[in-house]
């Protein structure tokens, strides 16, 4: 099994991938492929500690659709989920693309998934759409998230893991304080940015959330360090 850490989204990393990744010489796919994919929060997970995941989204589609990049202005949809956890923004702006553009679209879980726990699901591929997406909420946090864009799956001979890095969306200050941190209770006011999506730097302790939510480990920042690990697993045998 490889491992890979992923700074996530690009098409130089996209086209890297799909060489690394690439059939053997012989191998024949069949048109449409299919795969487990199982997410895992990385963080820490003794009580009221870590991160919890807001209810995810995945999806299948072609080179058309991006749900987020590096140094460019999050979306409606990232931005409702980086500081709310809510899906549905992003939902209703995908859906009328399935069938065309997005072959399929996924929303596993009604509830958080906790520290050290994990949810799978199984998603299909081909030709057109070979693409895997997916986005969820750092939920104590103001704006930070995760997820993976654009990932060959089609091309993918054998399992693969990659560890996850969290996202800042740049949509509101990290400003870590009661009020405007809804997992702090007291509300869950806005304090805009009108930034762009860089890598999080983390909780840093600088107001009222504590150090244990945050995920660095040791000597690594968590700048460095992954929030989840993702697992792509074949279920089909390729053909040859």
């Amino acid at each position: 099994m490889k491992r890979s850490t992923l700074f996530l989204s690009g098409a130089a990393l996209v086209s890297a991938i799909a060489l690394l990744t690439g059939c053997a010489s012989g191998t024949q796919l069949s048109a449409t492929r299919t795969f487990d994919i199982t997410l895992t929060d990385l963080t820490n997970p003794a009580e009221n500690s870590g991160q919890p995941f807001s209810p995810p989204v995945f999806i299948t589609h072609d080179s058309s659709v991006k749900l987020f990049d590096l140094g460019q202005t999050a979306s409606n949809g990232i931005q409702n989920i980086a500081e709310a956890g809510n899906r549905a923004p992003m939902v209703s702006a995908l859906q009328p693309l399935v069938g065309s553009s997005i072959l399929s679209l996924q929303t596993p879980l009604s509830s958080p998934l906790l520290p050290g726990t994990s949810v799978t699901v199984r998603v299909t591929v081909d030709a057109a759409h070979p693409y895997l997406s997916h986005a969820w909420m750092l939920g104590r946090t103001n704006d930070g998230f995760g997820g993976q864009n654009s990932i060959n799956l089609f091309d993918q001979v054998g399992a693969k893991t990659y560890d996850v890095l969290g996202m800042d969306a740049g949509t509101e200050l990290n400003s870590e304080k009661r009020g405007f941190l809804g997992a702090l209770g007291g509300g869950n006011a806005r304090d805009p940015e009108n930034g762009v999506i860089r890598v999080h730097e983390g909780i840093t302790g600088r107001a009222d959330a504590p150090l244990s939510w945050n995920w660095s480990n040791g000597s690594i920042p968590a700048s460095q360090n992954p929030v989840a690990r993702v697992t792509i697993t074949p279920v089909d045998v390729p053909m040859g």
